[in-house]
């Protein structure tokens, strides 16, 4: 999983992917594995916000694209942080729908309720690689 945040003029303002805290040993296997990597593992979605705080800067007014519906904790995370607009790839959603299902009408419900626009991306991306200790896998 992947997020990056846009800034209101189209610059980029912060990015983050699925991973482990900063300074956290992420060599071991233990930790990466199911249901124990979700003690660990961040998400995106919070780890681009996470990322930007380092420099200061603001995402209010800001437009965020991620693969998918964000979770909950992801999506008052972008509730609170002033994100506007979150884009997301419908073949993604349409995908995963069904194990994602319960939080991902909790957020729609959310961001309606905020007023932030959750809209679908339809459209050829490139080839998605799933890269894990040092190598490429299927």
């Amino acid at each position: 999983m992947g997020a990056v945040i846009i800034g209101p003029d189209k610059e980029v303002r912060s990015t983050g992917y699925n991973s482990f805290p900063r300074n956290i040993n992420d060599n071991n296997p233990d930790r990466q594995i199911r249901p124990e990597k979700y003690f660990w593992f961040e998400h995106a979605e919070r780890n681009s916000i996470y990322n930007v705080t380092r420099f200061g800067a603001s995402l209010k007014d800001c437009t965020m694209y991620t693969n998918g519906i964000p979770c909950m904790d992801c999506a008052r995370g972008i509730v609170q942080s002033g994100i506007i607009e979150v884009v997301v790839d419908k073949s993604w959603d349409n995908q995963n729908k069904y194990i994602w299902l319960e939080q991902a009408n909790k957020t729609k419900q959310l961001f309606k309720e905020v007023g932030v626009k959750l809209r679908f991306w339809k459209g050829e991306l490139i080839s998605i690689k799933k890269f894990n200790r040092g190598e490429f896998i299927n």
